[in-house]
């Protein structure tokens, strides 16, 4: 006789015995799949801190991503923060800007016709905010309309919302997702206290196991395929191509991103003597980077590796213009991304707050060799 918690930890492990056999069935190489069942790994160490872990009345903002969990895009230069909230529940946010060049703050639902697929329902940024001298500032997330009067921070959310994401962008020379003294000072409560958490039940546990499973079911075998997603203004689907840059806000694009963002994304085919050159303008803006990305959209290593770029690495021309080259060896040139042996990956491009759109990137594919030779 098996119990009701046994019953459902098995249909996790099932579900992702599902998803390991899809993966086996798609083409790709060896590099690929490895990659491929680490990120179903991520996926699930992630699934666990947050459909299984979190409590949406009794919230705390936990790490999205890290150097060695990656998913959903992941960012060098980016500490991301989620937490599960109650839509109608109030809560009251308290944090202090730590220098992010970046941030904001966006509460989700799910769209009611698509579990797979999430709303965003209101976004602050850090232009928005009121600040103390310090730096200081609280926040109210509540499904009620900000009171007449009131002069503080406040986002109206909805009955049905379901987590708030966080986005600390920072232009170092370092990458701030691995920097181990980094430390966000940030908070949330509930307004009303919730009491005591209840003890863990069966019903509780089989829950919550079953929303991992839905999650990483979600970001693997559950994904629409190119086809049925259709065209995405800032996604080209041509190698070693990228679209011009394409702002998100009130794009009503139903893919996840960030409201204040233009996102520039392409593939890269390289062979072991080519090189992709990528040039473009960097506008006025309140955070710019380049990184590259596996198939899974995880970030290649950049701990040891200069897989990503932000302005204070890039050698900028006049007015911002870059010259960036991603490559299997170094060209001798500045600006150079390495693939870390990646024949095929995901070229990337974040702007945020800028106050224009950016101008076309350009894309030539050239032997390695003669980069350093151009004009």
């Amino acid at each position: 006789m098996t119990s009701a918690a046994g019953d459902s930890f098995r249909g996790l492990l099932a579900s992702l015995g599902e998803v390991a056999d899809w993966l086996d069935t798609q083409s790709m190489g060896e590099q690929d799949r490895t990659e491929g069942f680490r990120h179903i790994a991520h996926l699930l160490a992630c699934g666990l801190d947050h459909h299984l872990e979190s409590d949406p009345d009794r919230p705390m903002f936990t790490r999205i991503v890290s150097p060695f969990r990656k998913i959903q895009g992941d960012n060098p230069d980016a500490v991301y923060q989620w937490t599960a909230i109650n839509g109608q529940n109030a809560y009251v946010v308290r944090g202090r800007n730590v220098g992010e060049a970046y941030l904001s703050f966006t509460v989700h639902g799910l769209e009611p016709d698509d579990p797979n697929k999430e709303r965003v329902i209101a976004d602050v940024n850090f232009e928005a905010l009121i600040h103390d001298p310090d730096g200081s500032y609280e926040l109210i997330v509540s499904p009620d309309e900000r009171p007449d009067g009131f002069a503080g921070n406040w986002l109206t959310g909805a009955s049905d919302a379901h987590w708030i994401v966080t986005r600390h962008y920072f232009e170092r020379s370092t990458p701030a997702a691995a920097d181990p003294d980094l430390h966000l000072e940030l908070t949330i409560e509930p307004v009303d206290d919730p009491g005591p958490a209840p003890s863990w039940t069966e019903e509780l546990f089989a829950a919550r196991t079953a929303a991992v499973a839905a999650f990483v079911h979600s970001k693997t075998k559950g994904m629409p395929s190119p086809e049925e997603q259709g065209p995405i203004p800032f996604v080209s689907r041509e190698p070693n191509v990228l679209p011009d840059p394409y702002s998100f806000r009130g794009s009503g694009l139903d893919v996840p991103g960030a409201v204040d963002a233009h996102y520039s994304m392409g593939p890269f085919v390289l062979g072991p003597d080519e090189a992709l050159v990528v040039e473009g303008t960097i506008p006025e803006c309140a955070f710019a980077n380049v990184a590259l990305w596996n198939r899974f959209m995880q970030t290649f290593e950049y701990r040891s590796h200069q897989t990503w770029l932000n302005r204070k690495q890039l050698d900028l021309g006049p007015d911002g213009a870059y010259r960036v080259v991603v490559a299997h060896r170094d060209p001798g040139v500045p600006n150079w991304l390495d693939t870390e042996g990646h024949e095929i990956g995901i070229v990337f491009w974040r702007f945020f707050l800028a106050e224009e759109r950016p101008g076309p990137i350009t894309c030539t594919v050239v032997p390695v060799d003669e980069v350093a030779t151009l004009a």
